[in-house]
């Protein structure tokens, strides 16, 4: 068991904290040891659009719902079965250590494995143990971001949604620390599920959905990870 997986139900102040998910979105900066997957010699790079990549690359480019070369198989489909193998020849790295920030490992001590999820741009909503490849993708919307790294509202994506109602505990909540470019994704892979889903947000320019409860943070950058920080602070005062 690692640290952490006991917090859930862990007695805090004189009373039980109740069950709780976390998402949290991903974060351009990765582990330097990720892996990735390789076709004929080459490292594959997942990226949004290939299409617009304009420099020399010693990678194979592609989208992470693309078909692998040769086959009717396409890379996320392979992904899942390369979760269920039981080995890891290509070294990934669960999704909760691809992220350098600290806040992950924070995240992951707090709450466990099993309750930790991540918002990747990339591959959908993903459970903190589930390996993942390397991967340059984002919904950011800053004009300092490559267009090919840009993942748009209209790009098709077969998301992953690891968080299913099944998943989830009587009366359990949902926490997400994510910036308005991920809202979106992460209202709708989570819409259907029962459970009271708390966003906070940090921009004055969020649209706002029923079925969930906003909760407004101070705006800076990497604002979500000090919300994150200061909402595990609170709870263990």
């Amino acid at each position: 068991m690692r640290a952490g997986e006991h917090h859930a139900t862990a007695r805090l102040g004189g009373c039980e904290k109740k069950e709780m998910k976390i998402v949290i979105q991903c974060c351009a900066t990765k582990n330097s040891a990720a892996g990735s997957f390789k076709v004929n010699g080459q490292r594959v790079k997942f990226i949004a659009h290939p299409e617009l990549y304009r420099k020399p690359s010693s990678d194979a480019l592609y989208r992470p719902d693309d078909l692998i070369p040769s086959t009717s198989m396409t890379w996320r489909e392979r992904l899942v079965d390369y979760n269920q193998r039981g080995d890891n020849p290509d070294s990934f790295l669960p999704a909760s250590d691809l992220y350098s920030p600290k806040v992950y490992r924070s995240l992951l001590d707090y709450v466990g494995s099993r309750n930790l999820f991540i918002l990747s741009a990339g591959w959908g909503l993903v459970r903190s143990d589930f390996l993942i490849p390397d991967y340059d993708i984002t919904f950011s919307s800053s004009p300092k971001v490559e267009p090919w790294k840009r993942r748009t509202r209209h790009d098709h994506f077969a998301d992953f949604s690891q968080l299913s109602e099944s998943e989830l505990a009587k009366d359990e909540n949902i926490y997400f620390f994510g910036g308005k470019d991920y809202l979106p994704l992460f209202c709708s892979l989570t819409r259907t599920l029962m459970a009271r889903k708390v966003v906070y947000f940090a921009s004055s320019s969020v649209a706002k959905e029923r079925g969930f409860d906003y909760r407004k943070y101070k705006s800076f950058t990497n604002w979500h990870y000090r919300c994150a920080e200061n909402f595990m602070r609170r709870r263990n005062g």
